[in-house]
């Protein structure tokens, strides 16, 4: 197998992703979009270097963030004003062991493994060039006439070369004061056919905010409270009529408790205890609709929203199916969700323990939040 290198352009300025923040910068999935990219190539057999063109401002920094997530022997080179300039410059740092040169998008970080194979194997077996690519899904077509799809790929990277084919095709094009949409069309312009292997839809490149998947964050939330005599009984946001309610500092809706303590565990932003401490004169008497709406308006403010929340209520009686119904409207209103997005549901346990004994009732939850 012929030793192959492979270019990471992520010099590029990020001016359609607005927000300030380089995209090769921006965390994708609980990784900087460019990490993720580099260790996808890290994993492939026969990859011998790792080049990365990043903006000469931030190379320092490019450096410190791939060490801090064990991204290590990378070698860097300061981008140009084009991305030819880019690739020219870190195709001068690629070994000179390396026959192949792979060059792949920095903003591309769910490239597979059988896309990056699938190039190499077309070089291995005699192509000088080859780019992966992918049918349009949508119809194209000129402001004149519709173009026939069967016809057409949407390329993507890595584009890979015989090493000395692209040293020669961006000499051409600098000579010739040429400048192309991506490395392929470069050595297209010496006459040398470019063979196309199969890509995924899966291999975005990331351009705008939009194209940045939001991650979702799964937290689960516990809260038991002791039943006591001259209490009213909430549950859910909803007052339960029973002999018996719960003993708190707040209004101890143990429901609403442990859903907003899953959903500040989903967004690692502490519990309730931390958000609304049972010492301070602020919180008592505190409702579990307060709880819930407080901690909802947090999420948000903190770039998470919510996609749903299921809760358990555990206890002998009184029997809440009457109830869930309203429950679940309550919760949903306090969260600003659609009450088919909230589950509540009970169960005993057989009259085990505290809650089978009737002196406290305890609850669960799960919650699920992304990214804004």
């Amino acid at each position: 197998m012929s030793k192959a290198a492979v270019i990471i352009a992520a010099a590029g300025s990020s001016t359609r992703m607005g927000g300030g923040v380089k995209k090769q910068f921006l965390m994708c999935e609980g990784l900087p979009v460019l990490v993720r990219t580099v260790k996808a190539f890290c994993r492939v057999r026969g990859i011998c270097a790792v080049v990365v063109a990043a903006p000469a401002d931030d190379l320092p920094f490019t450096c410190q963030l791939l060490e801090k997530y064990g991204v290590k022997d990378v070698i860097l080179a300061a981008g140009g004003s084009t991305r030819q300039v880019s690739v020219m410059n870190a195709l001068a740092k690629v070994p000179g062991e390396a026959e192949l040169v792979l060059v792949h998008d920095g903003a591309r970080p769910f490239v597979s493994e059988k896309v990056i194979d699938g190039v190499l194997s077309a070089l291995e077996d005699g192509a000088q060039a080859a780019v992966p690519g992918v049918r349009p899904k949508n119809t194209i077509r000129t402001a004149e006439k519709t173009l026939d799809r069967s016809l057409l790929y949407e390329v993507q990277t890595p584009q890979g070369f015989r090493k000395e084919i692209l040293e020669r095709a961006l000499k051409e094009a600098e000579s010739s004061g040429f400048t192309g949409t991506d490395d392929a069309g470069l050595v297209e312009r010496l006459g040398i056919p470019v063979a196309v292997t199969q890509g995924e839809y899966t291999n975005i490149k990331i351009t705008t905010p939009e194209d940045l998947p939001k991650m979702m964050r799964i937290g689960t939330g516990y809260d038991v409270h002791r039943l006591v005599s001259g209490r009213k009984l909430m549950l859910g946001c909803v007052e339960v009529p029973y002999e018996k309610g719960l003993l708190g500092h707040s209004d101890a809706d143990v429901i609403a408790h442990a859903i907003a303590d899953a959903l500040l565990g989903a967004a690692a932003l502490g519990d309730i205890g931390k958000l609304f401490p049972d010492s301070s004169p602020d919180t008592e008497g505190m409702s579990g609709e307060a709880i819930l709406s407080r901690t909802a308006d947090f999420l948000r403010e903190n770039g998470f929203t919510i996609s749903n929340v299921d809760a358990t209520l555990v206890a002998e009686k009184p029997k809440i199916s009457p109830y869930t119904d309203r429950m679940r409207e309550a919760v949903a209103k306090a969260l600003g969700l659609d009450p088919s997005l909230v589950s509540i549901k009970a169960t005993t346990e057989e009259k085990l323990g505290f809650t089978g004994d009737g002196t406290a009732m305890s609850a669960q939850a799960a919650a699920m939040i992304k990214e804004i």
